[in-house]
């Protein structure tokens, strides 16, 4: 019964535990005091029987029985209402002083201990638990960013490392062992300034002994030589950023090593002049060549015919025929001399051009009507659909005529029946020529060739240069010169139904206005 009453005191808010104190303790005195008073108006009463002496004592004895009473009722009062409490204010004060000595932990949650709390004060610990959580996965979390962070700046290839104000390694990574060529683990502590020249960082060290940064703020990132004491300037990409670790100013400094990089790019470099060499050796070889040939080549052409018109030769048919199929075969060989001197001259950049104003349509026509009748004893329909005006572009004429026999006689040799047309787009107001387009209905050229078409030596298909003859000069040879007069040359085609060339004009071969309008005028 008592138990139970103490229990029901013990579990009341501090509040109340106050008050039942204040009033234990003001009835307590009042009880005491009445005590007193009561004892005293006995003393008095019997006054007149006692001595001065004993009524002293007495008097005394009778403050001092108050007082012991008044001390041991407060002392209950007091145990009764706190022994609850100290253990509760104690585990609170235990939590809060754990707060402090989380870092010093592994990083694992540990929790308030689990104890019966007065209900004031369980709030508080509860508060200081979660507080402890929350520092505990806040220390944990900025421990494993931290080991992230390590690591990959551990794996970077450049050196990097970290100086205070004074100029000493905080920390480096394990490439800037490399760079200073010492040991990882004794770069830290050492004065930056030992190892290597400042000025290579474009850094210095002022006259307070703080190292500082000699370069604009914008230029912290440059290429430089970085001379380490005890080995060859070497080449860098340095990158420098302030570090602000402590009220003194730090640095972190990136360094890059381009020794291979440059040695890579010698290699390519020497490589590029060494082909360029052999290049050049290889267009001057065949610019000799080609003008060597040409000469007897012609010699050939022209006896051969002085031959066959000669009255006085006593040529049989079969004779004949022979010396045919050799002015045949020297000038298919001479063209194709030729075609070769072209690609090195336009390959070395000698190659002259003589841009003029030409009329595209009367040399379309003069071309279209020598091809006219070759075809003229097969099933081939040829069609030149240019206008009997002038159109007019800046181009060289020669050159012109080149690209345009190239495309036609391709279109003839590919067509064995059919139709090829030759079509001259004009402007109707400027009357300057926008394109001239080449189309057939011949054997046509796969997907898979047209994007190459225009290289050196390709053709439709593999059996194509047995079949119809030809080295794939000409297509090259055509891009090329349309490429060198500011034109554009390109191919739609579809195996089986044929191919359409287009040679396009450009803005940079436009015939001014007025200089069109007094051609146009002169010619009518």
């Amino acid at each position: 019964m008592c138990g139970s009453s103490l229990r029901r005191v013990t579990d009341l808010s501090l509040r109340t535990r106050l008050t039942l104190i204040a009033s234990c303790s003001l009835l307590t005195g009042v009880a005491v005091l009445a005590i007193g008073v009561h004892h005293l108006e006995r003393l008095q009463i019997q006054g007149a029987s006692l001595s001065a002496a004993e009524l002293r004592r007495i008097l005394w004895l009778t403050g001092l029985a108050i007082v012991v009473i008044a001390n041991l009722a407060g002392f209950t009062v007091v145990w009764l209402m706190t022994r609850r409490v100290v253990p509760s204010v104690q585990a609170a004060r235990d939590a809060v002083f754990s707060l402090g000595r989380i870092t010093e932990r592994s990083g694992q949650r540990s929790g308030l201990p689990s104890i019966a709390l007065h209900p004031e004060l369980a709030e508080l610990h509860r508060a200081v638990d979660t507080v402890q959580c929350q520092l505990e996965d806040a220390i944990g979390h900025a421990r494993q960013e931290s080991d992230q962070n390590r690591a990959i700046i551990d794996a970077i290839s450049a050196s990097v490392f970290a100086v205070d104000g004074g100029g000493r390694i905080l920390r480096a990574n394990p490439a800037s062992a490399q760079l200073f060529d010492r040991p990882h683990d004794t770069l830290p502590g050492v004065v930056l300034s030992d190892m290597l020249a400042l000025e290579s960082l474009h850094m210095t060290v002022d006259e307070f002994g703080t190292l500082t940064f000699a370069g604009a703020p914008h230029a912290r990132r440059f290429n430089t030589r970085i001379r380490v004491f005890g080995r060859r300037a070497l080449p860098a990409e340095v990158s420098i950023m302030p570090l602000a670790l402590t009220a003194q100013q730090a640095w972190v400094i990136f360094v890059y090593d381009l020794s291979e990089k440059y040695q890579d790019e010698e290699k390519l470099l020497a490589a590029q002049r060494s082909a360029e060499t052999a290049n050049s050796a290889k267009t001057a070889f065949l610019a000799r060549m080609s003008h060597e040939l040409r000469t007897p080549l012609n010699s050939m052409i022209g006896f051969t015919k002085i031959v066959r018109r000669s009255r006085s030769s006593q040529l049989s048919e079969r004779d004949r025929n022979y010396l045919d199929r050799v002015q045949a075969s020297s000038e298919q060989l001479l063209t194709l001399v030729t075609d070769i001197l072209d690609l090195t001259n336009i390959e070395s950049g000698a190659i002259e051009l003589h841009p003029s104003v030409t009329d595209v349509s009367a040399t379309v026509r003069a071309i279209s009507e020598q091809y006219e009748r070759l075809v003229a004893d097969r099933p081939v329909l040829f069609v030149t659909d240019a206008p009997e005006h002038a159109a007019l572009a800046t181009v060289d004429s020669a050159r012109l005529g080149q690209i345009v026999t190239s495309l036609i006689g391709n279109a003839v040799k590919f067509t064995a029946r059919g139709t090829i047309r030759v079509t001259v787009c004009v402007h109707e107001k400027t009357r300057n020529a926008l394109a001239i387009i080449v189309s057939d209905t011949g054997i046509g050229i796969p997907l898979d060739r047209q994007v190459n078409i225009f290289e050196l030596f390709e053709q439709g298909a593999d059996e194509t240069s047995h079949r119809y003859g030809g080295t794939g000069l000409g297509l090259a040879l055509s891009r090329r010169i349309a490429l060198e007069m500011g034109c554009t040359l390109s191919v739609e085609s579809m195996p089986g139904a044929g191919s359409t060339f287009t040679l396009a004009f450009t803005a940079a071969n436009a015939v001014p206005a007025s200089e069109s309008e007094v051609l146009t005028s002169d010619a009518a």
